[in-house]
């Protein structure tokens, strides 16, 4: 064999040994490994759905006090931002306005007093026995006299001396009369007709006071309710005619939100559910309440918006009419439920979804049911456990 042969022969030998070699230790190498991925784990949380509505404060206890007849004010007792309570005297009109008013109630008092003593004597003994003794004596005594007089009338032989006995025979006859009759009432009890007539009147009587009254105390000019003064019209010396609005008083912490949904919205909303509200002037505070009422009137505006009212459980210091507010309106809640951010589970309309589950060394493709979907989680029914790592893709 040649010397080239030989050669040729070993640096095949060579290249044999060395592919082998490679061969071996690049299969001998372990695979790599699959690289972890971003995941969020199945937690339990609640799930709540709400609606967004602007709105502002309105105060629900005003009440506007009236000039309560023609007449001239003498005098105005409060000013703006007054703090008043139930009953208290705004205003005074002239006396001239309510002289009538007095008159008509001090004669019903006094007719009232005459008819309350009469209907009280009904209900005790109208006389004492002395007095029914004395009184019995009387009427023996006019007796007598009567028969006197007769007898002495019929023996008269005069004319004008019997014409003087025939009359005084009458005069004793009435005086007898009197006293049968007095005798009679005061030993006898009231009637079941007496009673009823007396109460009868008794009740008249009070009426009439009691309508009296009224009508000098709709003189006056009171507040309705405990509150501020937010604003008067009054000034002494002038002269109103009846019904003019003198004052308006509203109570400060008598207030609820009115805000505005938008007709996608308002088929959801419904009377009872939880809001919770947010004011501009008080960022720091959030008070919850109920929505109360609900407006099925398009109000004015551009965009297709409905009023609702919102009822607050609680009004704190530092809240008036006519400021702002936000209100979040819950439409569905669930509690404790399983739960994943709305970021992962994307898909909406639908009750199932595919998500990529990773085991700790790979992903596997789970069909997972749906429930609420809330504003920044939705529920999960079935699919996935909790403590799960769901990929986010």
């Amino acid at each position: 064999m040649s010397k080239r042969v030989i050669v040729l022969f070993s640096i095949v030998g060579i290249l044999i040994i060395s592919t082998a070699g490679y061969l071996g230790f690049s299969t001998s190498e372990p695979p790599e490994a699959t690289p972890t991925p971003q995941t969020v784990s199945v937690a339990t949380c609640d799930v709540e759905q709400t609606v967004t509505a602007p709105g502002n404060l309105i105060n629900v206890n005003e009440s506007g006090v009236q000039m309560p007849a023609t007449g001239r004010i003498s005098a105005v007792n409060v000013r703006v931002g007054d703090q008043v309570r139930k009953g208290q005297t705004l205003a005074e009109l002239d006396p001239v306005t309510t002289s009538q008013a007095q008159l008509s109630l001090l004669e019903a008092q006094e007719e009232l007093e005459k008819l309350q003593k009469r209907r009280t004597a009904l209900d005790y003994p109208r006389a004492t026995n002395d007095y029914i003794k004395d009184l019995r004596k009387q009427i023996k005594a006019a007796k007598n006299s009567v028969s006197e007089l007769n007898d002495a009338a019929k023996n008269a032989d005069d004319a004008m001396v019997k014409s003087q006995m025939l009359a005084s025979l009458e005069t004793a006859k009435a005086n007898l009369k009197d006293l049968e009759s007095r005798l009679s009432w005061y030993t006898s009890k009231p009637t079941e007709n007496d009673v009823v007539a007396a109460d009868s009147e008794l009740a008249l009587a009070q009426a009439k006071y009691d309508a009296a009254k009224a009508v000098l105390e709709s003189l006056e000019i009171k507040a309705g309710i405990d509150g501020i003064v937010f604003e008067v019209a009054a000034e002494a010396g002038q002269t109103y005619q009846a019904e003019t609005k003198l004052f308006t008083i509203g109570d400060p912490r008598a207030l609820e939100v009115v805000a505005n949904v938008t007709e996608e919205d308002y088929p959801i909303i419904s009377i009872g559910q939880s809001v919770e509200v947010y004011f501009d002037a008080r960022p720091e505070v959030t008070i919850k309440g109920k929505v109360e009422r609900i407006i099925p009137k398009r109000i004015e505006g551009d965009r297709p918006r409905y009023n609702i009212y919102i009822a607050l459980n609680e009004v704190p210091d530092g809240l008036a009419d006519g400021m702002t507010a936000d209100a979040a309106i819950t439409i569905e809640k669930r509690a404790g439920v399983l739960c994943l951010p709305r970021s992962i589970v994307r898909a909406s309309g639908v009750d199932e979804v595919s998500l990529k589950v990773w085991t700790g060394t790979t992903t596997e493709t789970r069909s997972v049911t749906v429930g609420l979907r809330g504003d920044s989680d939705v529920e999960i029914l079935s699919g996935v456990s909790e403590g799960e790592q769901v990929v986010i893709q």
